[in-house]
């Protein structure tokens, strides 16, 4: 009996200690680790050194020690989100999100909730980042933790503002100013008076628009950052009210004031023109089209197509404007932008966040991997392909003079020398024909791409495989030919021996040709530096590439001219990039648009070139093989 007295005994005392240790998580806070508070306490000002901290010490265990696996979680999410690291996914912070949810601790609720958002906001799921910014919210309230206060407040104002949900925003980029004022913190305060003068512009109160950018100008200054890209975004955005208010004397006045560094060329060129000057205009315009946003271009362009416009679509222009003869330009270059923002803008919708979401989970690391390889096998595959076309072409040249030189020779031997040059070529186009098949049939076993670019490929290897079935039945009849020919003629049989070493000689010149054109290509400065990191290209960048395909391939810019006298800059660029072998993605990069509208842009220029040609472009036949084979 006594002995059951201490087994319940010591039940009842495991039991309460079971409880106690379970009861912890919702009452008082474990002391943290001495690494995790040291890297809590640099996490503002240095979260790099944060991160180091987090990232040398030894990670708590997830399973004997969860209050500080967790915390060690939460900050080192928060650390990566405060310099800007790309996360693939929320599955680090969730797992403080998850331990502190069921607490009453709501510092840590509210902090683990805000990085939840912000991952989330990144990773393109709107709808669930506000879901954890609005459960922030309200555990923040909680608290007199103003800096998180003023993150969530100000992250949810900008999901507010961008959605175009006014009045909600304005009331959280306030609430957020109230707490950057509580934690008497300039920079926050700064950055909370920059959105709420967006909301009021939204909502066209331009006075308290105009108050709040001066309030958040002068505090920049007492930052001593009064000569930074901040301070004169501020500026830039007041002399944008003034714009809008239809002060442009005072707005320009203030962007005139920037260093030349500094100067939005855009919106000075718009001020001008709204004055009526249009040549001030229209140099500041022109200025303002080196920049690598499409919006912003497609802007510019619509101003410059209206300025050059004909004068009955003109309200400033009385006589005919001296700038018409760019109207068709500006037009080609407004569509084109405008083509590219419509594309964008649908991927930009909220019923494509789902799609996008399943797609983000899809991608690894191991698959960005594999597409980089078969980029690097599409980029080799076509230098060859190009280099093949351009030594069969010179080739065929050589051979067609040597037989222009066999003028001696009886009928009969000249007839044989036309076969066997036919036998010729259309072996060799045979030969290039099954390596151009082979290799598109590795390119589609040997990696992932979009429909668009798989019914291409299969359309070319259709359209080889009736090629090659033709020139198989007239190599027959060919050789059929040569054998009667050489039976009945010494001569000709000797000159039919002699004219296959000629072609062997040829052969064994081509492939010499394409291995040195293949290096001189690949060893171009600008080309070896845009094959490893696409970017847009400058115009003296444009130069230097049209300079190596001119002096490369045979003056193929100059012949490209010749055959077609209206092709566009931007046409003749295009045609230039596919000599290259750029492949679409990359041309997306360097062109400064997404995949999408490169194709619409190839679909345009060979309708141009089918349209210009005398002959046309045969339907079975693509651009990238016409271009290649040129």
């Amino acid at each position: 009996m006594k002995k059951i007295t201490h087994y319940i005994l010591y039940i009842l005392i495991t039991y309460t200690a079971l409880l106690n240790i379970q009861c912890s998580g919702n009452g008082k806070e474990k002391t943290p680790l001495p690494e995790l508070v040291h890297a809590e306490s640099v996490m503002f000002d240095h979260p790099d050194s944060s991160l180091h901290i987090l990232e040398s010490m030894e990670v708590p265990s997830s399973r004997t020690d969860k209050e500080n696996h967790a915390l060690w979680c939460l900050l080192t999410s928060q650390a990566k989100v405060k310099q800007l690291m790309k996360i693939s996914s929320d599955s680090l912070v969730r797992i403080a999100y998850d331990y502190y949810k069921p607490t009453n601790n709501a510092r840590r609720k509210a902090m683990s909730a805000l990085y939840m958002g912000n991952i989330n906001y990144n990773l393109g799921h709107i709808e669930e980042a506000m879901k954890y910014y609005l459960e922030g919210k309200s555990e923040v309230e909680k608290t007199e933790d103003y800096k998180t206060g003023y993150l969530i407040m100000s992250s949810l104002g900008k999901l507010y503002l961008y959605r175009n949900l006014t009045d909600y925003a304005l009331e959280s980029c306030t609430k957020a100013y109230d707490y950057a004022v509580r934690d008497s913190n300039l920079r926050y305060q700064m950055g909370a008076l920059q959105y709420l003068a967006r909301c009021y512009c939204i909502s066209n109160k331009l006075p308290k628009a105009m108050e709040s950018y001066q309030r958040c100008s002068a505090i920049a200054a007492e930052l001593g950052l009064k000569n930074t890209d901040y301070y004169y975004d501020i500026q830039r955005e007041i002399a944008l009210v003034y714009t809008n208010s239809h002060k442009i004397e005072k707005s320009l006045s203030i962007l005139q004031s920037f260093p030349i560094e500094y100067r939005p060329f855009s919106l000075i060129g718009k001020n001008y023109f709204r004055l009526g000057k249009l040549d001030s205009a229209f140099y500041y315009l022109n200025k303002a089209l080196n920049t690598d946003n499409i919006y912003t271009k497609a802007s510019i362009y619509e101003y410059l197509y209206r300025l050059s416009e004909k004068p009955k679509y003109n309200q400033y222009l009385k006589k005919k404007p001296k700038y018409n003869q760019y109207l068709k330009t500006y037009c080609d270059s407004l569509l084109f932008y405008n083509d590219s923002i419509i594309t964008i803008d649908k991927g930009k919708q909220i019923i494509a966040y789902k799609e996008k979401y399943d797609h983000q989970k899809l991608i690894t690391e191991q698959q960005r991997l594999k597409l980089e390889k078969a980029d690097a096998q599409r980029m080799m595959f076509i230098i060859t392909i190009c280099l093949i076309v351009v030594i069969a072409v010179v080739a065929y040249l050589y051979q067609k003079r040597l037989v222009r030189k066999e003028t001696t020779i009886r009928k009969q031997s000249e007839q044989l020398q036309d076969y066997m040059l036919q036998l010729h070529e259309y072996e060799t186009r045979l030969m290039q024909n099954n390596r151009y098949m082979e290799e598109l049939k590795e390119q589609l076993s040997g990696q992932e791409m979009n429909s668009e670019e798989l019914h291409e490929y299969r359309e070319q290897i259709d359209s080889l495989q009736v090629e090659n079935s033709r020139l198989s039945e007239k190599i027959n009849s060919l050789q059929h030919h040569i054998n009667d020919y050489s039976s009945k003629l010494d001569k000709a049989r000797r000159e039919a021996d002699k004219f296959r070493n000629l072609s062997e000689e040829n052969l064994y010149l081509r492939q010499r040709e394409r291995v040195l054109t293949d290096y001189l290509v690949d060893t171009d400065r600008l080309v070896k530096e845009l094959r490893e990191k696409c970017r847009v290209l400058e115009a003296g960048e444009w130069e230097t590439l049209e300079q190596m395909c001119e002096s490369t391939y045979s003056n193929f810019v100059s012949r490209l001219q010749g055959v077609c006298p209206t092709l566009t800059k931007q046409e003749l660029h295009l045609c230039m990039l596919i000599k290259l072998r750029f492949n679409n993605a990359q041309m997306s990069e360097i062109f400064g648009v997404n995949t999408t509208s490169v194709s619409q842009k190839k679909f345009r220029l060979k309708k141009h070139l089918s349209d210009t040609l005398q002959d046309g472009l045969p339907d079975e036949m693509t651009l990238d093989r016409w271009v290649a084979e040129f």
